[in-house]
């Protein structure tokens, strides 16, 4: 009874929540079904056969069990120095910022330059973990005016990035400006700013955006898709709060060389597929990946679709693919 319950009556009625890509723990509920389906398996074995086969299968699964460890061991560290250092400078610096923040109203914006980020923290709940202390806003529209609500998510997930900056004390961000209000000029990953620090910030993305959409788009779809230098951009405009519904995008690189394809996956932490958040501001919206160094055979990106559907989404989201092309630069 207990084994029919516990997870179905939890992934039927919640099929939402548990559907959501990044939910695939809540698949850790159905570890009962194996268990009970070998636990019958080797009671009927020491049934039919005795004690004997069952102490040899026993053997024979701790030994798998302590290869597959090992494996999956080998295949997940960050055993590129690079990518080590990086994620001891960020622990060390979001935890400088985290004292300063404490208590205080904190805006935290997504980056146009996140050559690094994947490398350290996912974006979805990194922040949450190490501002924790902090109130962290995301600026929200209604049919009667704004409101703000605080949360524990990305925070540039709606439009109005700059009236959400004039509502709080500071805005963390991985992008550097040099500007009277950037606070921690000596770090090197993630920076603090003062909230006029915006109006500096607005103008790295206003450029890069500029920069981005004078050529012409690799594909076009809910966004167009710009392939540039080393790295994958994502525009829009104008750019709507129903447009942010997938306010988290996607890219699988498919490597020319399989061999690459170890060391993608691992630096990304999520087998060729990195994830980035859409940067919101003046009614436009961007979103940029790294590219690797090598060839890639294609390229596929896209937004997954909202758990719901609404009037202007599908609930099936989208993806488009690039073709074969050259190592970036």
């Amino acid at each position: 009874a207990t084994l029919a319950l516990s997870g179905f009556c939890w992934a039927l009625p919640m099929r939402y929540n548990v559907a959501y890509y990044s939910h695939i723990f809540e698949a850790m509920y159905y570890v009962g079904v194996p268990l009970v389906f070998y636990s019958l398996l080797l009671l009927y074995v020491h049934e039919r056969w005795g004690h004997r086969p069952v102490v040899g299968l026993a053997v024979a699964a701790l030994l798998a069990f302590v290869v597959s460890a090992f494996q999956v061991e080998r295949r997940s560290r960050p055993d590129d120095a690079r990518v080590a250092e990086v994620q001891r400078t960020v622990m060390a610096e979001l935890g400088t910022i985290r004292e300063t923040t404490r208590g205080k109203v904190v805006l935290v914006l997504g980056s146009v330059e996140p050559e690094w980020s994947w490398q350290a923290i996912q974006p979805n709940y990194g922040w949450r973990y190490y501002l924790a202390g902090s109130v962290l806003l995301e600026p929200f529209y209604t049919e009667g005016g704004r409101k703000y609500y605080p949360v524990g998510s990305d925070l540039a997930s709606f439009p109005d990035t700059e009236a959400a900056a004039r509502a709080s004390d500071f805005i963390v961000t991985r992008d550097r400006v040099e500007s009277d209000a950037l606070l921690t000029p000596g770090n090197e990953r993630v920076f603090l700013y003062d909230s006029a620090g915006i109006d500096d910030l607005v103008e790295l993305y206003r450029a890069t955006y500029q920069r981005v959409v004078s050529g012409e788009p690799a594909a076009r779809s809910w966004f167009d898709v710009y392939l540039g230098d080393r790295a994958l951009f994502h525009v829009k405009e104008p750019c709507v709060r129903e447009d942010l519904r997938w306010r988290h995008v996607f890219l699988e690189v498919v490597p020319e060389d399989p061999e690459n394809s170890r060391e993608w996956g691992l630096l990304s932490g999520s087998n060729s597929r990195i994830w980035s958040s859409v940067v919101p501001f003046e009614g436009k919206c961007i979103a940029v990946f790294p590219l690797p160094d090598y060839p890639v055979s294609r390229i596929r990106t896209g937004h997954h679709g909202h758990r719901r559907r609404s009037p202007v989404h599908d609930a099936e989201g989208w993806k488009v693919e690039i073709p074969a092309s050259p190592a970036p630069g």
